[in-house]
C-alpha cells in the first residue's frame, strides 16, 4: 500500500497536479499494478475510537500533533518490495509530499 501524506494544513496540489496523478494512476491500473486508491477526507473531517475499561471514547479530528497527515493511498500490486518502491518514486505525489510504502499482512481469521 502506498500511503500519500502532505503537511497539515498544507495547501492541496493545483489542479495540474491531480490530473497528472489520475493520470499516472490510470497508466498503473491499465498494467493491472494499481487495485484500488482514493484521497481521504479532511482529518477534521474524521474521529478517532479508543475502547479503554469498557467505554469507547470519540475524539473528533483533527487529531494529535504532527506535522504530516495521511492525505490518500493507492494499494498497488509489486511483486516485492523493491517494485512497490520504484513504483512510489515514480508517483506524481513524491514531488509536494511523502509516499510511505507499507505491504499489507493478510491472515486468515480465526
Amino acid at each position: 500500500m502506498l500511503l500519500f501524506a502532505g503537511l497539515r494544513g498544507g495547501s492541496a496540489p493545483e489542479p495540474a497536479g491531480f490530473a497528472e496523478m489520475k493520470k499516472f494512476a490510470g497508466e498503473l491500473a491499465s498494467r493491472g499494478r494499481l487495485r484500488r486508491g482514493a484521497p481521504l477526507d479532511l482529518e477534521s473531517a474524521g474521529a478517532r475510537i479508543r475502547v479503554r475499561d469498557g467505554k469507547a471514547l470519540v475524539t473528533d479530528g483533527p487529531f494529535a500533533e504532527a506535522k504530516e497527515a495521511v492525505g490518500g493511498y493507492g494499494l498497488v500490486r509489486a511483486a516485492d518490495r523493491a517494485e512497490a518502491i520504484e513504483l512510489a518514486k515514480r508517483y506524481p505525489h513524491a514531488r509536494w509530499g511523502p509516499v510511505e510504502v507499507r505491504e499489507i499482512l493478510f491472515f486468515d481469521p480465526v
